[in-house]
């Protein structure tokens, strides 16, 4: 596991995410919630396998509770929670009311994980509100819980990829998470990628698998998800020139993309921990395979990478 540090705390090339622990979350069939003991050991495991860092929210259901949990039994020094707060449509519009429902959220993360200082904290994006207002009004709140030393760092987690050159730009968003995976080619090969490696950004890439879209069976597809099966199979005919797996070729793609910190994973179940961990060490997809798969999936439709539109 390499680790890239941030401050005294330690960053993992993978982080689990905690959403599907705290809320039931699977949009496909076979996909279910584990119970609080099963969900504790997955944490403890992740810790074992030298995960340091860990994804959660407050509209993450019971997950903020279970990493704290977590933390009072002792985790290990330089382990990195990253969690994320919430304004209101009306508060976008008035940065007094932003701040303390930014403020407010924060010191319920802190006292759900039993924390005095929240590591990393994360604006989260939601796709509808001005961007503009956004960037005028969230850099400010950041600094200031910085600055009240109720958060160590901040930045954004975004709605969707094409949102990530213009909150890239804003000097005090240290941390981005965004969603990346082998189907949304709109900025490949965009120089956005190498400058993020040379701002020493720290990346987190959600969405590897699009909530699990990449690696379904054509004939398990319903509603509007049935456009995705020729580009499944396109997948898999990709993965199979490289003698790799499906979960394999997605997961090295976003894995070797310049700038990339760390992967956010979710895992139900120890043995989805466990296959996911293993990943890490895939082999690179060879470059004429990659060039290929990069031009098909860039007529990839656009609501096809967008789960909240999915109408299954």
């Amino acid at each position: 596991m390499n680790y890239r540090s941030i401050g005294k705390f330690e960053i993992s090339a993978l982080t689990l995410g905690t959403v599907s622990l705290g809320i039931p979350y699977g949009v496909f069939s076979g996909q279910q919630q584990p119970d609080i003991d099963a969900a504790g050991q997955l944490l403890r495991t992740a810790l074992q396998l030298g995960i340091r860092s860990f994804d959660t929210a407050r509209e993450y259901g019971i997950a903020e509770q279970l990493l704290g949990a977590l933390v009072a039994e002792g985790v290990p020094p330089g382990t990195a929670i990253v969690s994320k707060f919430k304004i209101t449509s009306a508060a976008v519009a008035d940065p007094a009311l932003a701040k303390q429902q930014a403020y407010d959220s924060v010191r319920a993360s802190l006292r759900c994980l039993n924390l005095d200082q929240l590591p990393i904290c994360l604006f989260h994006m939601v796709s509808g509100y001005d961007p503009g207002a956004v960037c005028a009004m969230v850099p400010e709140i950041i600094e200031s819980l910085v600055q009240e030393g109720l958060i160590a760092y901040g930045g954004i987690s975004l709605d969707h990829l094409l949102e990530l050159k213009r909150f890239a730009a804003l000097p005090a968003i240290n941390v981005l998470q965004i969603p990346v995976n082998i189907w949304d080619q709109r900025l490949a090969d965009d120089p956005i990628w190498d400058a993020l490696a040379a701002e020493g950004k720290i990346v987190f890439a959600r969405s590897v698998f699009l909530k699990g879209l990449l690696l379904r069976h054509p004939g398990e597809l319903t509603g509007d998800l049935k456009a995705a099966a020729y580009f499944i199979e396109q997948l898999g005919t990709f993965a199979k020139a490289c003698d790799m797996s499906v979960a394999e070729f997605c997961f090295c793609y976003v894995r070797d993309l310049p700038g990339i910190t760390s992967i956010v994973f979710g895992a139900e179940t120890l043995q989805q921990l466990k296959e996911n961990t293993g990943l890490l060490t895939g082999r690179k997809i060879p470059a004429e395979v990659l060039e290929k798969a990069k031009a098909c999936f860039r007529n990839v439709p656009e609501n096809l990478l967008a789960p909240r539109t999915w109408k299954l």
